[in-house]
């Protein structure tokens, strides 16, 4: 069954990894109406494989690796030799939801759906946030999982998607706070399990961003395309927050990032703000430029900024920090403190959209 196993030790814990033979039939183990799962045969064989071969492996986690593929992780302590049990019981209604994650080293790996919405979670807002926040985060994650698995389309861990973090990186930075933030998390998962945010029977495109300017901005602005349900809305928690910052460049970058000569005796006059109050066109003595597109190539957390020309720089202030669209994660949180429950969060960022329980 297996053909070859490798132990990957890390500061904190000891990881198996065990090659499956893709040649062997191995249906009845491990391979059920096209959806992995893994019963108690499946656990004997490993426990049984490492036994028999004497293998000095002293973790808890293993991987199942087809054709260099991690295509699941299992837990060797759900499994009791002594009584030759499963020491949890199996929660069938998450059988079969997996996410095949794309990382950036180039592998896939293979995770049950809910520990995928724990790793992204984790990764994309702090633990210290309020249990509300948290929640209305989980449904985001599994929505954008969900509706990219809909359309049979790869899930990324890269930071320009949804960033994914996976438990040895959060000890690392979680430190001694691990168990307190990690039961936290979790709560905030199962307290949403299988709540994904739909639009007129579809799921959304679950655009999110760290914090407003005060405003959410409306797709047409972003995107060049209507949706209903990313227009936008007053985010006035955000301002509590007060997301500002400032980008220095030299005079000599800008000129040639504008094709223009920039020097403090050039004109600066903001043409038309959007309706979340970001610079839809800006003007340099007499060439226009679409706001959007400056802040992307100078690197400005948003396209809500104002320009100061001195002698040899050039200072950018910006507020807000994102495209602005749908969820501010920091709006979000201040609303949670305020005392709304996380589907009011959901509500307010995604006007004209309903939770579902997705089966």
């Amino acid at each position: 069954m297996f053909y070859k196993y490798m132990i990957v030790t890390s500061s904190d814990e000891e990881r198996l990894y065990l090659y499956l033979n893709p040649m062997q039939d191995f249906s009845n183990d491990f391979f059920v109406s096209n959806v992995y799962q893994y019963d108690l045969n499946f656990y004997r064989k490993i426990y049984h494989y490492l036994k028999n071969r004497n293998i000095p492996f002293h973790g808890n986690k293993v991987s199942i690796v087809v054709q260099d593929i991690v295509i699941a992780t299992i837990y060797l302590n759900d499994y009791d030799a002594i009584r030759d049990e499963l020491v949890e019981v199996l929660d069938h209604e998450r059988i079969g939801k997996f996410v095949d994650l794309a990382h950036s080293t180039g592998i896939i790996e293979r995770l049950k759906l809910e520990d995928y919405v724990f790793g992204v979670v984790s990764g994309e807002m702090p633990a210290v946030f309020h249990e509300e926040a948290l929640k209305a985060q989980a449904v985001i994650a599994r929505t954008y999982a969900v509706k990219r698995m809909s359309k049979g389309l790869k899930i990324r861990d890269y930071n320009a998607t949804q960033i994914f973090r996976d438990r040895r990186y959060l000890k690392e930075i979680w430190g001694s706070s691990f168990n307190e933030y990690e039961q936290k998390v979790l709560k905030a998962i199962w307290e949403t399990k299988n709540e994904v945010l739909m639009f007129e029977g579809d799921y959304i495109d679950a655009y999110y961003h760290l914090a407003s300017n005060g405003k959410t901005e409306d797709s047409r602005n972003v995107l060049k395309l209507a949706y209903p349900y990313l227009i936008s809305v007053d985010s006035d928690w955000d301002l509590d927050h007060g997301y500002v910052s400032r980008r220095v460049v030299p005079n000599s970058y800008l000129s040639n990032l504008l094709d223009m000569k920039v020097t403090k005796d050039t004109r600066v006059e903001i043409l038309i703000r959007t309706i979340g109050h970001r610079v839809q066109y800006v003007k340099f003595d007499d060439k226009v430029f679409d706001g959007l597109i400056l802040a992307r190539r100078l690197g400005l957390d948003s396209n809500d900024f104002s320009v100061s020309i001195e002698d040899d720089y050039t200072t950018f202030t910006t507020r807000g920090h994102g495209h602005g669209l749908g969820l501010s994660k920091y709006g979000a949180e201040g609303m949670a403190k305020a005392g709304y429950h996380y589907r009011q969060i959901l509500e307010h960022y995604y006007p004209n959209t309903y939770i579902q329980k997705n089966k």
